[in-house]
């Protein structure tokens, strides 16, 4: 079984439903971005390389900027709460 027809499986088995309503071209580019990575991954693409650094990088930066402004974003998400 190639990673295509893998793909493709698991796409009918695991995702039945979506919270918004896609057209059937957005659906082809969705599993198409998706298994472009797939095949950039299996052929060790630098590019893909690239794209997963940056990708760790961000996530880090974006750990650091919540641990410092957590008290702050805390403060500020029960006050917004207590609006609702």
């Amino acid at each position: 079984m190639n990673i295509v027809s893998k793909y493709l499986q698991s796409l009918n088995e695991d995702y039945s439903s979506s919270m918004t309503k896609r057209t059937r071209a957005q659906k082809i580019r969705s599993s198409a971005g998706s298994i472009g990575t797939a095949l950039a991954k299996k052929q060790n693409d630098p590019l893909y390389k690239r794209m997963i650094y940056y990708k760790h990088m961000y996530m880090q930066a974006k750990e650091q900027l919540q641990k410092k402004y957590k008290s702050k974003s805390m403060s500020l998400a029960r006050k917004k709460a207590s609006n609702y």
